[in-house]
């Protein structure tokens, strides 16, 4: 078996890697001939006893090398040629996924917990590299899948989906097997997803008012003000373009009403910092469900997206709870680089050791997919991704095989006195974004442009 630090064995003296040609031969001029490409890996007879397509060799690498040396691989006769995390070739426009469909094999398996990520686009590109054809082109599928959802009516579009879901499904047959967790990991505890809000709903989904909390006092004034300003703008000029700005501003105060200030990172003490968390009606019940499972002597991890906050409630709760709180995003070491600098998995190891209630703070982009913390059983969006399958990927990183307790998934939120919140609106759009039960189906993504929508911006 040959891995990925094997390839200086495979290749040819000299040559550059084949993406690196393809761009100079582009840059050059619009065309291109296959003679043009100098292959840089050891294939084919003349190469020797050191080429790489040797029989019942198996050959083990990753996408951005298979990007790289895209035309060496896809010469060989592949047997069999499997693609793990295959949401990474979900776009047809990338130069990996464009790879990844050229190779030859007898036969192909997709491996992915996401088949549709965000569009229905993702899933013709996975079954298009499986089985090309199946499904047509992109034209012939987006005519036949896509636009009877997008041309449905409010009305009738959850009813459109579910049929044009299990439409779908019939049509791609027994080339896609579904794995549902529940149903086939008889190992696996309960998972319990509680959420504060009444319009939530879904398998294993548990009602808990209490994690929703009405936003008063500095918070409240703040974030009407955004929507006075607003409001009072638009009124003389087309404030369309500032719809977002808006929008994140609202996002950013039902965290917290002072997220960004530079005092928030100088509180000291366990009282100043329980004082300076009942700011924000979210992060209160926050504080409250940590307070609860630190009694069960329990772990979890809190999920956000914003980097202030993740700094700030490290700060906060490490002088309430007496704790070294480790921050995993998008900034933390993957691979050992320096001596003092921990990886994520050094950091999430730590973070099990530790006897009793423990936290852990995690971006749900970064802690997506490879990681597993089966340590913690209790995991808290405090802040939610735009994307729900980002989310129940998040969500996932604790209950896998491994997993010994029932596991909970607590969703606060924060309200307004007169009328339907940021929060409120993100899980409304979040509920009809996610995927139908056993269709394919998941429709365009949650984005910010459809939130301005949902909020008559």
């Amino acid at each position: 078996m040959y891995q990925i630090r094997d390839l200086a064995e495979f290749r040819i003296t000299g040559a550059q890697r084949e993406s690196v040609q393809l761009s100079e031969l582009l840059d050059e001029s619009n065309s291109m001939n296959e003679g043009d490409i100098r292959y840089a890996l050891k294939i084919g007879r003349d190469a020797g006893p050191q080429r790489l397509d040797m029989d019942v060799r198996i050959v083990l690498t990753t996408y951005q090398t298979l990007r790289d040396y895209q035309f060496s691989l896809c010469v060989i006769d592949w047997g069999v040629v499997v693609f793990d995390e295959a949401q990474n070739i979900k776009n047809p426009n990338t130069l990996q996924t464009r790879a990844a469909k050229g190779l030859k094999a007898d036969f192909k398996l997709l491996a992915t917990g996401t088949p549709v990520e965000n569009s229905l686009g993702d899933f013709w590109c996975l079954m298009d590299t499986a089985q090309p054809g199946l499904l047509g082109s992109w034209a012939e599928f987006r005519d036949k899948w896509i636009t009877p959802i997008t041309q449905a009516s409010e009305e009738t579009r959850d009813e459109v989906r579910i049929e044009i879901g299990s439409s779908l499904r019939d049509a791609v047959g027994p080339f896609m097997l579904r794995r549902i967790k529940e149903q086939q990991l008889k190992g696996l505890p309960n998972k319990y997803i509680r959420s504060g809000l009444a319009q939530s709903s879904g398998e294993n989904m548990q009602s808990a008012p209490e994690l929703a909390v009405v936003m008063k006092g500095a918070q409240l004034q703040a974030y009407d003000a955004v929507l006075d300003s607003y409001r009072q703008q638009s009124a003389v000029e087309d404030m369309r373009s500032q719809a977002l700005s808006a929008l994140q501003q609202l996002r950013s105060i039902s965290l917290h009403p002072r997220l960004g200030d530079p005092g928030l990172l100088k509180v000291t003490g366990a009282d100043a910092a329980r004082k300076v968390i009942a700011e924000s009606a979210k992060l209160t019940v926050v504080l409250e469900q940590l307070d609860r499972i630190k009694a069960r002597g329990e772990k979890v991890i809190l999920f956000m997206v914003t980097k202030q906050l993740q700094v700030a409630l490290k700060l906060w709760l490490n002088q309430i709870y007496g704790l070294n709180i480790h921050i995993i995003n998008g900034d933390t070491a993957a691979v050992q680089q320096k001596q003092d600098v921990l990886t994520r998995k050094t950091m999430i190891e730590q973070f099990e050791a530790t006897v009793g209630f423990n936290i852990i703070i995690m971006s749900p982009v970064a802690a997506g997919v490879g990681l597993t913390v089966v340590g913690a059983n209790h995991v808290i969006h405090v802040e939610r991704h735009w994307n729900p399958a980002k989310e129940a990927q998040a969500t996932d990183r604790v209950y896998r095989i491994g997993q010994q307790k029932d596991v909970y998934v607590h969703l606060p939120a924060a309200l307004h006195p007169q009328f339907d919140s940021f929060d409120v609106h993100l899980d409304r759009l979040l509920n009809g974004k996610l995927m139908i039960k056993d269709a394919v189906v998941t429709p365009e993504p949650v984005d910010e442009k459809s939130m301005v929508a949902s909020l008559g911006f």
